[in-house]
């Protein structure tokens, strides 16, 4: 029964309009992906294809790809495959268009960011992008956010 009422308190108020609460395996916790939120600060490794993203309620982070593609910004796809047709986990290197995945607190859907002039240009800005629209986009976080728990 306690942890009903407590679940319920934490749906209440933490829960906003658009806003996706995820909360820890006890039930205790909250951790509220609000896209109205904006972050203070992201950072990425273009090497890895990993990115994060810092907010008043702390870190999320993920992967970021580069594959043949295409796709509308800031919507979420199911799945994403490469070039040679295998399902994208992360990491690719083998097109233009640079897709975003959170991985923590929680796995998201792929989420379409940019397309590149080339595939160089999506090797070294992909990663970056993702963090950085994180950070600073309302309706990129809203994709990503919006897909989690689809």
């Amino acid at each position: 029964m306690k942890k009903l009422i407590i679940s319920g308190l934490i749906a209440m108020f933490c829960a906003s309009a658009g806003a996706t609460t995820m909360c820890a395996t006890d039930d205790t916790l909250a951790i509220v992906l609000d896209p109205v939120i904006g972050g203070t600060s992201h950072s990425s490794n273009s090497d890895l294809f990993e990115w994060s993203a810092t907010f008043s309620y702390g870190t999320v982070w993920g992967i970021a790809t580069c594959v043949d593609t295409s796709g509308t910004a800031n919507t979420a796809v199911e799945e994403l495959r490469d070039s040679n047709g295998e399902i994208a986990t992360g990491g690719e290197r083998t097109g233009r268009y640079c897709w975003c995945q959170l991985a923590h607190p929680a796995r998201s859907r792929w989420v379409f960011q940019f397309a590149s002039s080339s595939v160089a240009g999506c090797r070294s800005h992909c990663a970056g992008g993702c963090g950085n629209n994180v950070r600073d986009g309302s309706a990129f976080r809203a994709g990503l956010f919006g897909s989690l728990g689809n």
